[in-house]
């Protein structure tokens, strides 16, 4: 019997199944990956910074950026720091609602089983946010929404929940390019009051809107952090306030399928 040869296992053992497929074009998703990585910036990132996020060496990751920046997807800025185009932007959005809507099925589906009740997902985008996701309740009287529907920065739960965690300079911008009117006598418009209501949302992890978008209606949602130190997204479950059940119960699921989205969005 002829001796096994060792360089076979190690080779073997050397060249792993690429579990994206034969097809895949690392260059390309290379790309794709720092579009998405400086599109979600708030601000400008370094060479150094996009190379460590991305886990790519310097010098590739150089040569990546110079090909978007000669296309007009990035642009350099003073101190060698990268900036996103509307390009990158729209590009971003795409992609990132794409594996926004991958992750969050599972945990939409499940929160719509349990509570029977409408499931909705919003996005920030450049200058507003809309949602990407509904999940209609199977019931005669129900909360509706409706996806490419703007959602107000200040009154709806999925609208608060993103916008507190903005900065200052987004969040006044999402005000002041959606305006601040009353939907309801319950609809916060001073802007000391929201100031407090976002700083509230931030601590306790959570956004209510108890009949501020639309009277009879209770809506619960909780932040989708699509990047470690991020929350561009959010998902809630509405409620006509007649069939209200225990608030804990609703936070406690919908946290959870926050966390759950967010976690798969790791992953990918």
């Amino acid at each position: 019997m002829p001796p096994v040869k060792e360089e076979t296992t190690v080779s073997r053992a050397r060249k792993p199944k690429d579990e994206r497929g034969p097809y895949f074009v690392q260059v390309v998703g290379k790309a794709l990956d720092i579009i998405e990585l400086v599109g979600q910036s708030v601000e400008p990132l370094s060479l150094a910074q996009i190379a460590r996020a991305v886990r790519q060496s310097k010098s590739s990751v150089f040569r990546v950026l110079c090909t978007l920046e000669r296309k007009g997807i990035l642009v350099r800025k003073p101190g060698d720091l990268y900036a996103a185009t509307r390009a990158a932007n729209a590009a971003t959005s795409h992609q990132s609602v794409g594996k926004l809507l991958q992750a969050a099925e599972p945990a939409m589906r499940e929160l719509a089983r349990e509570f029977r009740e409408t499931v909705s997902m919003a996005v920030l985008f450049e200058n507003h946010i809309g949602v990407v996701a509904v999940t209609d309740s199977p019931q005669k009287i129900r909360m509706g929404n409706v996806v490419g529907g703007l959602i107000p920065p200040y009154a709806s739960s999925l609208g608060k929940c993103i916008t507190a965690h903005q900065t200052e300079a987004i969040r006044d911008h999402l005000l002041r390019t959606y305006g601040i009117n009353p939907f309801t006598p319950n609809t916060i418009t001073d802007e000391a009051q929201l100031d407090e209501e976002y700083r509230r949302v931030r601590e306790q992890g959570f956004a209510v809107d108890r009949e501020e978008s639309t009277l009879y209606g209770c809506c619960f949602a909780a932040p989708i952090w699509t990047s470690p130190d991020r929350v561009t997204a959010a998902i809630s479950v509405s409620f006509p306030k007649a069939r209200l059940c225990e608030e804990e119960v609703i936070l406690n699921a919908v946290r959870g399928a926050a966390k759950a989205i967010s976690g798969r969005l790791r992953e990918m």
